[in-house]
């Protein structure tokens, strides 16, 4: 496999690493594999910040979750993506699901990838 592309900034290009079932992201080398995940993502509440149905998530399970981080709650057995906002008074824009209570979060969205063959 040739090495990451460093000259696209902005970018992650990732890779499977040779002989396992490891994808190596670019700028997350540094995670717990242990406690990270995948899913893909349903829906266009998000699409203002390139998430929309397709999308590859990547999620940190018991993750420091901040004003205005992305995080996946369950609801009715569904991974559902919130905006996390500590301040009541902040309203969502379009069609933004806002989370106030950051315990309902099972894991923080540590970025979005789209991926076109």
């Amino acid at each position: 496999m040739p090495d990451y592309d460093k000259s696209i900034p902005g970018r992650h290009p990732f890779r499977l690493v040779e002989g396992s079932d490891i994808l190596q992201i670019a700028g997350f080398s540094k995670l717990n594999p242990d406690k990270c995940f995948c899913t893909f993502a349903e829906g266009s509440h998000y699409h203002e910040q390139g998430i929309a149905t397709g999308s590859l998530l990547l999620c940190q399970n018991d993750a420091r979750i901040s004003d205005g981080d992305l995080v996946l709650v369950d609801e009715d057995g569904v991974p559902t993506i919130f905006l996390y906002q500590k301040s009541r008074k902040k309203k969502p824009t379009g069609e933004q699901r806002i989370l106030h209570d950051k315990s309902r979060a099972f894991a923080k969205i540590l970025g979005s990838f789209n991926i076109y063959c």
